[in-house]
């Protein structure tokens, strides 16, 4: 991919957009707006654009760690049901996501975005439950998630919480933090994968998630600052159909 002084324009421009947004809903990972930006502003293909989102969400995980350390190790006890599947499935993931044509990963983005979009309205946080499920349950929603991951660079948190929350019971904060450790391992396997099976990242593809991760970061920084939970409720408003309506337009480009 070539860096030339328009693609950084429209970078920019997602940049501040998914940074915006992703603060206002407080999704520090699991960056799938940032492929959608990729692909519906900047105009790049799908696969460079899931490859450069991997990259941004491995780095934006580095930094979830350093910051909310206290946060994740809190759930230490869990790390091996969390790493080892999150690991296996971001490895299975990106092979098979290596394999597949762009028509196909237009259309799993375009369901994944319609079903986030949902998932923004009609899923709420609940109380953590005094009986909660068996913690090998955590396993195979890790390795799904890890395998969203690797294929298409989304994290699945959007649905791990909630699977975390709602159905084994745990306290919101917990299913969060259990969740960002399974996308943290998973995006670097992924991208790992890719390297050692001889497709390596191109020193465009690297910059240009560098120049975006620092974007989002400082954006999502500067919201941080001034988040409110009024401004939660209209972004997550907002952007809700939005979802459904992109959703829709990437399923018809993958049926096209």
């Amino acid at each position: 991919m070539n860096v030339t002084l328009l693609l950084l324009i429209k970078g920019l421009l997602a940049g501040v957009i998914v940074g915006f947004v992703t603060s206002s809903i407080k999704s520090w990972v699991d960056r799938i707006f940032m492929v959608i930006m990729l692909v519906s502003i900047v105009n790049l293909p799908i696969q460079d654009a899931i490859v450069i989102n991997l990259i941004v969400l491995g780095l934006s995980a580095l930094m979830l760690a350093l910051r909310q350390w206290p946060a994740l190790n809190s759930v230490r006890e869990d790390w091996p049901r969390l790493i080892i599947p999150a690991i296996v499935g971001g490895v299975l993931g990106r092979l098979l996501a290596l394999k597949t044509g762009a028509p196909v990963l237009l259309l799993v983005l375009g369901i994944y975005a319609i079903l986030v979009g949902l998932r923004l309205v009609l899923i709420k946080p609940m109380p953590e439950r005094e009986g909660k499920a068996h913690s090998n349950w955590l396993i195979p929603v890790e390795f799904l998630a890890g395998g969203l991951t690797g294929f298409l660079s989304a994290g699945g948190k959007p649905f791990k919480v909630p699977a975390y929350n709602w159905i084994l019971g745990h306290h919101p904060q917990r299913a969060y933090a259990m969740a960002s450790v399974g996308v943290s391992v998973a995006a670097w396997s992924a991208l790992t994968t890719q390297i050692a099976v001889g497709l390596p990242l191109s020193a465009g593809n690297l910059a240009f998630a560098v120049y975006e991760f620092i974007i989002v970061t400082l954006v999502a920084l500067g919201i941080e600052k001034v988040w409110s939970p009024r401004l939660n409720k209209i972004v997550t408003w907002a952007i809700a159909p939005i979802l459904l309506f992109v959703g829709i337009r990437f399923i018809l480009l993958g049926i096209a």
